[in-house]
């Protein structure tokens, strides 16, 4: 049985992905991490808390969405223990532009974006996603301002494009074809920085783990199987 360490996007709560990790553990031994509401730091200081939760004797596949693609990359290019590497509606540079150096002036701004999102997740009609929209509002609204604006200052100023391309173990790129926060041109740049990845292309928005979480963890279960 595979070994996943599973590493959350930007609010940083694993809980919130519970139906995604439950599908995955049907298959594989799953850890996961979860951030505190604390400064880290730095992009080590998250690759490092991350890498504090898998057991010693663990040769994990990283499983890493959004935020976390940058810190699954910095983990995997220092632990030989890794086996490989997966990167969910992820990205290898900021793929934003200033709206990341906006966002960690004004983190409030982040802070209340779910909230005006809420309606619009009701009126899709889907229950799961309304529920992950109101659980994300809620993260979010919890989260220290400091620590908003200091995983945006990450977002925008990080490049772990080096060290995916020096990674020799097996990359898997999942794309959302819905996804609105990682456009094309990010997309484009994460599959080129990548030694020979496998790419697969899902059905959902950005937040596809949390919407669709059977079918993604049967499609990246399906690469290991």
């Amino acid at each position: 049985m595979s070994q996943i360490v599973f590493i959350p996007g930007f609010d940083g709560k694993a809980s919130l992905r519970r139906e995604f990790l439950d599908a995955l553990s049907a298959r594989h031994a799953v850890r996961a991490v979860s951030y505190p509401n604390r400064l880290l730091g730095s992009l080590d200081g998250y690759r490092d808390h991350a890498m504090s939760h898998a057991p010693v004797d663990w040769k994990p596949i990283l499983v890493a969405e959004s935020f976390s693609g940058l810190v699954g990359a910095r983990w995997a290019a220092i632990d030989s223990r890794v086996q490989a590497l997966v990167l969910c509606g992820a990205f290898a540079r900021n793929p934003v532009g200033h709206a990341a150096f906006l966002g960690a002036v004004l983190p409030t701004m982040v802070k209340m974006g779910p909230a005006f999102m809420g309606p619009m997740a009701w009126a899709t009609g889907d229950e799961r996603r309304a529920r992950w929209g109101a659980g994300l509002s809620k993260a979010l609204s919890e989260l220290d301002e400091d620590v908003i604006g200091e995983r945006l200052r990450i977002i925008a100023s990080a490049d772990v494009g080096p060290e995916l391309t020096a990674l020799r173990i097996p990359t898997v790129v999942v794309h959302f074809d819905s996804d609105v926060v990682i456009g094309s041109r990010a997309r484009s740049h994460l599959e080129s920085v990548c030694h020979q990845p496998v790419v697969l292309r899902l059905e959902g928005p950005h937040f596809a783990l949390e919407t669709r979480p059977a079918e993604c963890a049967a499609a990246i279960s399906a690469v290991f199987a």
